[in-house]
């Protein structure tokens, strides 16, 4: 299928930045693999994203309806849930992720892994989902610390609640998924979650990481020295030319008021 990528997310919703959106993660896909997209968030503007809601939508009759952005438009094929766009995403576009260091941006590495879409009939493609999801877990645990009891309301409507979440989230939840992916990153010799080589799973964990470091520094930088492989692993996503590039674009706005929001009443003092 040849037809360009589009990814529909919501524009211009005040306070909330690109990179505290699922939509992310999908974006770092295409950044790392070099593979061109549209993104209406920045071309479409939030007209664009109604279609996918209301039914109206080119080629409704061939899919069902969406539950909420992001959405991933390729050719006849309209599919929602972040997980599952990636999925879809690792098994159809054959650039490979490039986390090498070296080159320049848009450029491959010296040292490439065989340029082919992710297969089905290869359970590694289902080991790197099931990472993938276990890390959109602790990124939707994260939201859930400042938005314990209701979407709807204002974190000031439920913020000793939240204070109760956030030190669970803080004093059993990281640490328990921090060591799920030191681990396995332990048993790997590659230094990616696969051994096989890098995958979604990596960009998806990076993000994470990278958003939790925002929301909970203090934390974070007491946690950060007992998982030493899942940091390595951090910075050298962080620093591979095409994601480094991304990261100091226009395209990669800050964080805000999004999935990964910094109160410090929430970061404690443990």
């Amino acid at each position: 299928m040849s037809d360009a990528y589009e990814l529909v997310y919501h524009a211009g919703i005040p306070g909330r930045g690109e990179a505290s959106t699922e939509a992310v993660f999908i974006r770092l896909f295409f950044e790392a693999t070099g593979t061109p997209y549209v993104d209406t968030a920045l071309t479409g503007g939030q007209s664009a994203v109604k279609p996918y809601l209301d039914g109206s939508f080119q080629g409704a009759d061939e899919n069902p309806l969406p539950f909420a952005p992001p959405v991933l438009k390729h050719g006849n094929v309209v599919i929602s849930q972040t997980p599952n766009i990636l999925l879809y995403l690792a098994t159809h576009i054959a650039s490979s992720v490039d986390l090498e260091s070296g080159g320049t941006e848009g450029e491959p590495a010296a040292k490439k892994a065989k340029q082919s879409a992710m297969s089905v009939d290869d359970a590694a493609t289902f080991h790197a989902n099931a990472f993938a999801q276990t890390v959109l877990d602790m990124n939707n645990e994260c939201h859930d610390t400042h938005h314990p009891i209701a979407v709807m309301k204002t974190y000031e409507e439920q913020k000793d609640a939240a204070l109760e979440k956030a030190a669970d989230f803080r004093s059993a939840r990281m640490p328990k998924f921090f060591k799920h992916f030191e681990d396995n990153l332990k048993r790997s010799k590659s230094d990616f979650l696969l051994e096989s080589g890098p995958t979604f799973a990596d960009l998806c964990l990076f993000q994470v990481v990278d958003g939790l470091k925002f929301a909970y520094p203090k934390r974070m930088a007491k946690l950060e020295p007992e998982y030493p492989k899942l940091m390595k692993l951090y910075e050298r996503v962080k620093e591979a030319p095409r994601i480094k590039a991304y990261l100091g674009s226009e395209r990669r706005q800050k964080y805000s008021m999004g999935i990964f929001r910094h109160y410090p009443e929430l970061d404690g003092d443990e």
